[in-house]
């Protein structure tokens, strides 16, 4: 008992992973099928191709479902008997799914869109950088998801607060205003100690921001709705 119920944690992470899965399959799907096709068609037009545009909204799509899961489902999480620890890490669990398998979903994509390019015209870059191209999302992807759920968090914590509002909107805009910094930065693409610099520094910025969103958690006031 006491053996399932300490790994009722790993199963809820689980559980938010493949319920986010199954609520994002068609969109992954037809994206994964349909992006490299318009890329190829469009190849005279847009040279750099369109997957790296359907990467960064995905990134959006991450930070949101992690965010809105947490806000929305806080209470009712903690009513049914759940702890704050167990969400919290929960929440890590289906971090780390969420970024390991967006980022091999991505990859696909580069690699997909250089494969189809290539039918059609001159790809926009070599096979190497397209697959660079996804596996760094392995460090951009958590920085998304845990900005996501930290701002998740704290509108749970202190949505009731004056100021609140103003404070999410300019804290948010200028997280993502790094986030986007951190995707895009060229140093990614150039060789030796810029690239590492660049994941290092993602990776830090996103455990920095799963601690945030921890901290947050631990020890949160639930407020009863509004009749």
């Amino acid at each position: 008992m006491e053996t399932r119920l300490a790994k009722r944690r790993y199963r809820f992470g689980w559980r938010l992973f493949t319920g986010a899965t199954i609520w994002l399959k068609w969109w992954l799907l037809t994206g994964i099928v349909l992006v490299p096709a318009v890329s190829a068609v469009l190849a005279d037009v847009i040279e750099s191709g369109l997957w790296s545009i359907a990467a960064a909204v995905l990134q959006w799509f991450a930070a949101g479902t992690a965010g809105m899961l947490l806000f929305g489902n806080l209470a009712v999480w903690i009513s049914r008997g759940c702890t704050r620890r167990e969400i919290t890490t929960a929440f890590i669990v289906f971090g780390a799914l969420t970024t390991v398998s967006l980022a091999a979903y991505l990859t696909l994509g580069f690699v997909a869109e250089h494969a189809v390019m290539g039918l059609v015209a001159e790809p926009p870059t070599s096979l190497g950088v397209a697959l660079g191209s996804g596996v760094r999302y392995l460090a951009i992807t958590p920085v998304y998801f845990f900005a996501g759920g930290l701002i998740g968090a704290l509108a749970a914590r202190y949505s009731g607060s004056s100021g609140f509002t103003a404070a999410v909107l300019l804290g948010s805009g200028g997280l993502y205003a790094a986030t986007l910094y951190l995707e895009f930065n060229d140093a990614w693409f150039d060789p030796g100690w810029s690239t590492a610099a660049s994941a290092a520094a993602a990776v830090i910025v996103a455990i920095a921001l799963a601690a945030g969103c921890a901290a947050a958690l631990r020890s949160i006031p639930i407020r009863a709705k509004q009749a």
